[in-house]
């Protein structure tokens, strides 16, 4: 890999050529971003799918190093001392070498004034932080590829200019005294038909003008009549031989001395090739890659113009969500190519199954886009379709097109030369008993197929007054957790943080656990959730701080060897202001010294309100306790927060580590954190270890501690006594 200085100078770290220079390959990047650290995961990330990259700390050397290399992309963050991302782009595109380069802004401002103004200064796309690192390199290739179809248009536009002075391009002219009219070669040409074939008159052109748009062109001429001219108006025209061409008309007119119209003249250009080209670009912008459907920009734009048809004829309109049962399973077992060839075979089905001719019973459909209005089959993402029905009479004929989505796709598919099966949930929204606009149709859709999904999977349901039994549920399951708090049915599990290279213990994080009456065990992931909803996260908060608190200080008086405990604290908790006091009262209590408590704080809690955030981290640390930043590169990933707040520990998320060492982009990532954070003097923490193969990559690329099943699953307090005794743990010998 290859490095460069801030002021994006390359230097070389072997002996081939630079990316960029005579002897590289691939397409080249411009990196320009004030932040170290996203510059390097941008670089990772894109070096992985074959870029060759270059770096720029700030604007001035972005230019510069824009003039060395002509890059074939620039990435810029918006933010940044001196030039900002929006000054750098307009710079960019006033650069002869610079108007069709693709600039793609990468900022964590997502309010629509940012977004308007990055495209108003000629960004081409425009990504929100925190990155989806897994789909940053397809997203870059998918706006090269779209580039260089926009570049391919462009030729196609300057070689009809030129093909203007030669033989492509047709002219006419009318004088209205006389009432004579003229038409070029080029002319009879276009309109497929022998010079004297017939006398020109703009009567015998309306012949040959798609009868959809006779009433467009007489207008033009009525406005050419009374104004100086018209220009770019495109057309459809119908050929002898049965073609059709489209064609851009000009106009204007002529005035003698006395100001009196005397004549009229203009051009008629072929421009089929730029329609087809134009064709193209809106397939690749409104059509999935994998299954050839309508993609999520182009549904709701059916959907927005579905809802305007129903408002206006009021009618009734139905939304299915759709979502594969068992599309993972296949997915991880027969790979992705299976995966997508699963995909494609269902998005046959359903089409198939929606055109059925007895799916409606409906005459006279409307159509919106030119497409039959009756049905729409998209897929929205993943293995996620969804289904727009606009000719319905009753809500039994969304429930009858449901079933048959359910019966066509229980049906075996051949995929991989293999015979699978599959399901699906699917959930019913209507219009306009489950919403009046796109959004909320879409999460009432969504939210219908979760229910589904809920109920045994592999059935429909509609989206209903009766769905509001899952909230009462969620009513008593905040009653009976609030009484948890009072009845002492709470308890805390520890799982310990290991030195590696020693096994000995230096820390553990305190986890909580309900131990309800009847329930039995209850999973954080049922009750934490609901806790954060309702507010109750703050009292379990102060819970979990008192307790490991008070858990900690007994283990030192019982004369154990000192450890820290670690406590996860809420965004809600954080944000309200009382965190400062819920320490220094769970310290005092417990008379546990500040040093042994770490608090473990997210990513998006950081960013949240800056200043804020730093004047409470900041009155925590001058408390003593320790500050560690939980499931780091999962959001902004961001080195001027780090080196900005006063941390002590960084813990790289599960997701990077439980695919080492044979995921390479996992691989360089974690690579990355680690050497990141040692730079800032930072302790690395890896959660999740579960394999010997990843303490051995974590060991080798050292990361400080680790924590997993590997050695020890969250236990119970008193199952630490005999381990904290001798504080080292071995490695868990095929058993967690």
């Amino acid at each position: 890999m290859r490095a460069s200085s801030a002021t994006g100078a390359p230097t070389s770290a072997g002996s081939g050529p630079n990316p960029g220079e005579p002897g590289a390959v691939g397409p080249v990047a411009l990196i320009v971003d004030d932040d170290l650290a996203m510059r390097l995961l941008i670089r990772q990330t894109l070096e992985r799918v074959g870029f060759a990259c270059h770096e720029a700390d700030n604007g001035i050397a972005a230019l510069e190093r824009f003039d060395q290399i002509a890059p074939d992309i620039v990435l810029l963050d918006v933010v940044m001392p001196g030039m900002n991302g929006y000054a750098l782009c307009s710079e960019l595109r006033r650069r002869p070498t610079g108007a069709f380069v693709p600039i793609l802004m990468l900022t964590g401002l997502d309010d629509p004034d940012s977004i308007n103004r990055a495209y108003e200064v000629g960004a081409t796309d425009f990504i929100s932080k925190p990155i989806n690192w897994g789909i940053l390199g397809h997203r870059i290739r998918y706006i090269l590829r779209a580039n260089q179809a926009f570049s391919d248009l462009e030729k196609n536009r300057e070689s009809l200019e030129n093909a203007q002075r030669i033989a492509h391009l047709g002219s006419w002219e009318w004088e209205l005294p006389r009432d004579t009219v003229h038409w070029s070669d080029e002319t009879y040409r276009i309109l497929g038909i022998a010079p004297d074939a017939i006398a020109p008159s703009f009567s015998a052109f309306l012949h040959y003008v798609h009868p959809d748009d006779r009433d467009a062109v007489q207008e033009s001429m009525r406005r050419l009549l009374q104004m100086r001219e018209f220009v770019g108006q495109v057309v459809r025209i119908r050929r002898q031989d049965g073609g059709v061409r489209h064609a851009q008309l000009q106009g204007v007119r002529h005035l003698d001395s006395a100001g009196s119209i005397t004549r009229l003249s203009g051009t008629i250009q072929d421009v089929t090739e730029i329609k087809e080209a134009e064709e193209r670009i809106r397939h690749l912008a409104y059509y999935d890659a994998i299954t050839g459907l309508p993609n999520r920009q182009f549904f709701i734009e059916r959907l927005q113009q579905a809802l305007v048809h129903a408002k206006r004829y009021q009618r009734l309109l139905g939304l299915l969500s759709l979502d594969l049962d068992q599309f993972k399973r296949i997915n991880d077992t027969l790979g992705h190519s299976a995966g997508n060839e699963l995909l494609l075979s269902v998005s046959q089905r359903l089409s198939d199954a929606v055109r059925a001719p007895d799916t409606f019973a409906h005459e006279g459909k409307e159509t919106i886009f030119g497409h039959d209005m009756a049905s729409t089959v998209a897929r929205l993402g993943g293995d996620e379709f969804s289904l727009l029905i606009t000719e319905l009479t009753h809500y039994h004929d969304a429930a009858k097109v449901a079933r048959r989505m359910l019966e066509e796709l229980r049906k075996p598919f051949r995929v991989a030369k293999q015979e699978v099966f599959v399901s699906v949930s699917v959930g019913l929204a209507l219009y306009p008993l489950d919403g009046d606009d796109a959004e909320t149709l879409i999460k009432n859709a969504g939210a219908a197929m979760h229910f589904a999904k809920d109920q045994g999977r592999d059935n429909y349901q509609f989206y209903s007054r009766a769905m509001n039994a899952t909230a009462l549920e969620k009513l008593s399951m905040e009653a009976q957790l609030r009484r948890a708090l009072e009845r002492d049915e709470l308890l805390l599990h520890y799982q310990p943080k290991i030195r590696p290279a020693t096994g000995e213990i230096v820390g553990l994080e305190a986890l909580i656990r309900w131990e309800h009456p009847e329930l039995g065990l209850v999973s954080p992931a049922q009750f934490i959730p609901l806790a954060e909803e309702t507010g109750l996260i703050v009292p379990l908060g102060e819970w979990v701080l008192l307790n490991a608190c008070r858990q900690n200080q007994d283990w030192q008086r019982l004369g154990y060897p000192p450890v820290h405990v670690a406590v996860n604290i809420a965004s809600l908790h954080f944000r309200q202001g009382t965190l400062g006091q819920s320490v220094a009262t769970a310290l005092q209590k417990s008379g546990l010294h500040p040093s042994w408590l770490e608090l473990e704080v997210t990513e998006s809690m950081l960013m949240d309100s800056a200043e804020t955030t730093l004047a409470t981290l900041s009155t925590l640390k001058g408390m003593g306790v320790r500050l560690a930043i939980d499931d780091f590169g999962t959001g902004y990933s961001s080195l001027s927060y780090l080196k900005r707040f006063p941390l002590d520990t960084l813990k790289i998320d599960r997701s990077f580590v439980k695919d080492l060492p044979h995921d390479a982009e996992d691989a360089a990532i974690a690579k990355a954190i680690i050497a990141m954070a040692h730079s800032l003097k930072l302790e690395v923490v890896a959660e999740g270890v579960e394999t010997a193969e990843q303490l051995a990559f974590l060991q080798q690329h050292g990361c400080d501690l680790v924590q997993g099943f590997l050695f020890s699953k969250p236990m119970a307090a008193a199952a630490f006594h005999d381990v904290l005794s001798g504080k080292k743990l071995k490695t868990a010998a095929g058993g967690r």
